[in-house]
């Protein structure tokens, strides 16, 4: 099996390759005698594009399949096992049992020790591998959801909080401003300054007919004595 560990991109957290572990490229070694048969009739096809989804945007989905192909052929060993194998079958793009006849042949050319069962052996180790992987970058994901869920209702809580806080505020400044609106008013109509109004008139009546009672007196002096 291989040696390497996957060498992916993450996910959902930088993670930097050195040139020391970065993915080898390999090339599946072929007979140049050997070819795979073409045929007129209908064969079992692959998919040619993954199944469609609302949830995901097909640049995101890209980018995923690319890493995880880039993390499969990185897993690949010297010499030639399932992913050679499972490279020329998606090369052809068929699912026909001929082509799986065919490639057997040509792969047995190569390698005289490949067999059904080393081949579902190694098969086997990359499926582990992958599925390690996935769950790996699920947790990642997972967790940095979950923490961004978490500081987004924290938040949230805070700022519900605050706006709790200035609606009791205002409240009490709207109530402040009532009451004094209504001394304004109160102040407008003070009884205080009516009364010092009244005794002001008042003032001037009770000289008038003082006045007028001694002016009749002296007038009675002159006119009497």
């Amino acid at each position: 099996m291989a040696k390497e560990k996957f060498n992916w991109k993450g996910l959902f957290i930088n993670d930097e390759t050195s040139e020391g572990e970065k993915p080898r490229e390999t090339t599946p070694v072929q007979p140049s005698s050997n070819s795979f048969p073409e045929s007129g009739k209908s064969v079992s096809k692959f998919p040619v594009n993954p199944p469609k989804t609302t949830l995901v945007s097909d640049s995101v989905l890209n980018t995923i399949i690319e890493m995880y192909e880039s993390g499969f052929e990185s897993l690949n060993k010297p010499g030639y096992d399932f992913y050679e194998f499972f490279k020329a079958i998606k090369a052809v793009g068929s699912n026909d049992p001929s082509v799986y006849k065919m490639a057997f042949t040509m792969a047995q050319g190569v390698d005289s020790t490949v067999s059904k069962n080393t081949l579902l052996t190694q098969a086997d180790f990359y499926i582990k591998e992958i599925e390690k992987v996935h769950k790996q970058y699920q947790n990642q994901g997972n967790s940095k959801k979950s923490k961004i869920l978490s500081s987004q209702k924290n938040r949230k809580d805070t700022l519900n909080t605050e706006i709790s806080d200035l609606e009791k505020k205002l409240i009490e400044i709207q109530n402040q401003i009532s009451v004094k609106k209504n001394l304004l008013q109160s102040v407008d109509a003070d009884v205080e300054v009516s009364e010092i109004d009244q005794k002001i008139v008042a003032n001037d009546k009770a000289r008038s007919k003082i006045l007028e009672t001694i002016v009749a007196v002296v007038e009675g002096i002159k006119n009497n004595i």
